[in-house]
């Protein structure tokens, strides 16, 4: 054997010449082996003048005249003059420069070494993961928890304080979805307290703050002049109290209405009694029993209009008079469209999604859009080829025979006027379907009928 099993140091032998070469080969590899501390294992590129006595872990996909040619993981040393490689052994440590970190090499790879907790000083720390400058505490989790010390123990308390150097800086909590911020918590540019959010990581708007000096909130705005304070656009919303008398105040203001009670909509809550004010006079008021007086602070019933009736749209011949309602129009959302029948009729066939997706959402404030399907389709369809056929005179007569009523309209057993009234919608959808029905009908008989006036008459005997 010339060398030695491990660190393939050179053996001298008998009567060997030069002796010295040998043994300075066996000092030049200790010299980088022992005590192994390398520039990077990240660097890739083969430097242009390294300093004598620089090693590196050469990394995948490395370039350069010599590291092209080196496996990953070996060890690069710049000895006197020239590049020398040295394999890595399962077990041996290196210091790495550039992370400030020690590493193993576990055989396949160079990792932080298990078990190695970082002195009081260590300039970054990474768990799962590599820190660098400028993140020099990093954390790769699922989860991380902070926990009140029971072991010390501790006081109870559980404290993250987040320290910054003056007013002008931030000290703040930033979430980011793919490395792109969203969301901020903390103290941004100033000592107030802000939420802040963004769509892009790069424009920024307040959706919350908390003034330092007065304890006021604001939403929309970073400097808010009352207690609760919202800016929207040219309006503004404030809560406020006052007097002995404690106010609820909701005012909307323009730019030169401040006033309390003065702007253009206010709505306030005094003693038993909410009320809405325009231009500093109460317009609408609901008292402790559920009155509501429109004209009147005083409803002396459920519903109490001072000075006319109730007037809905624009209606012909405009008010009425007191007690009275004049509407223009009744709208409801539960209107369907109904020309499946003629599809039927003409196609052989209803296309469900078709008209499933030309139904209207339900919209019942303050609910969000409730999804349908057009049902009345789905029924009809299923009449389709049955004994009740409704586009067959034999079928639509022996449904109206049989059930006493037409396909289309509920019977006087099942409809329930008080618990389960039809809509106005549902009226008309109904009606125009049996129209169509109806349509159907007396096209086929007019088609029986011009059949027998085509068809030869006997010749009378004569």
């Amino acid at each position: 054997m010339d060398e030695s099993a491990r660190l393939g140091l050179p053996y001298l032998i008998p009567n060997q010449a030069q002796k010295h070469v040998t043994v300075n080969e066996a000092f030049r590899k200790l010299d980088q082996m022992v005590q192994l501390c390398v520039q990077s294992k990240a660097i890739s590129i083969q430097p242009e003048a390294p300093l004598d006595g620089e090693a590196y872990i050469i990394p995948a996909s490395a370039t350069g005249e010599n590291w092209s040619g080196y496996a990953v993981n070996t060890i690069a040393t710049f000895q006197d003059g020239a590049w020398a490689v040295f394999p890595a052994l399962a077990g041996m440590r290196a210091y790495i420069l550039d992370e400030a970190m020690m590493r193993v090499f576990n055989g396949a790879d160079w990792v932080v070494m298990a078990g190695a907790a970082p002195s009081e000083e260590s300039p970054v720390l990474g768990i799962n993961t590599i820190a660098d400058l400028s993140n020099r505490l990093s954390v790769k989790s699922d989860s991380v928890l902070l926990q009140h010390d029971d072991v010390t123990p501790g006081n109870g308390d559980c404290r993250l304080n987040v320290n910054k150097s003056a007013p002008a800086a931030t000290a703040s909590l930033l979430m980011q979805s793919d490395a792109s911020g969203r969301a901020e918590i903390g103290l941004t540019g100033d000592d107030d307290f802000h939420i802040k959010v963004s769509n892009d990581g790069s424009v920024w708007r307040d959706a919350i703050s908390v003034d330092k000096d007065t304890g006021f909130v604001g939403i929309g705005t970073d400097a808010p002049a009352t207690p609760f304070h919202v800016n929207a656009g040219l309006a503004n919303v404030a809560f406020k109290l006052e007097g002995t008398d404690p106010t609820i105040v909701f005012q909307m203001q323009d730019d030169t209405t401040t006033s309390t009670g003065n702007g253009p909509i206010l709505f306030a809550r005094t003693g038993d009694n909410t009320q809405f004010y325009t231009a500093g006079s109460a317009r609408m008021t609901i008292d402790a029993d559920g009155q509501v007086g429109i004209g009147t602070s005083s409803p002396s019933a459920r519903l109490n209009v001072l000075a006319g009736g109730i007037v809905a749209g624009s209606p012909t011949g405009g008010d009425k008079g007191a007690g009275t309602i004049n509407a223009e129009a009744l709208y409801d959302d539960n209107a369907l469209l109904s020309c499946y029948v003629l599809d039927q009729a003409i196609d052989g066939r209803v296309d469900i999604d078709k008209w499933d997706a030309r139904t209207p959402d339900r919209h019942v404030p303050p609910a969000a859009a409730i999804a349908r399907h057009h049902e009345p389709a789905r029924r009809f369809v299923a009449r389709i080829g049955g004994s009740h056929d409704p586009l067959t005179l034999d079928g639509y007569a022996r449904h109206w025979k049989d059930k006493r009523h037409l396909t289309s309209m509920p019977n006087e057993a099942t409809y329930d006027p008080v618990n389960g009234p039809l809509t106005m919608g549902e009226w008309i959808q109904r009606l125009v379907e049996t129209a169509e029905i109806h349509a159907v009908l007396i096209d086929t008989l007019h088609q029986m009928l011009k059949a027998a006036e085509k068809t030869p008459k006997p010749e009378r005997p004569g």
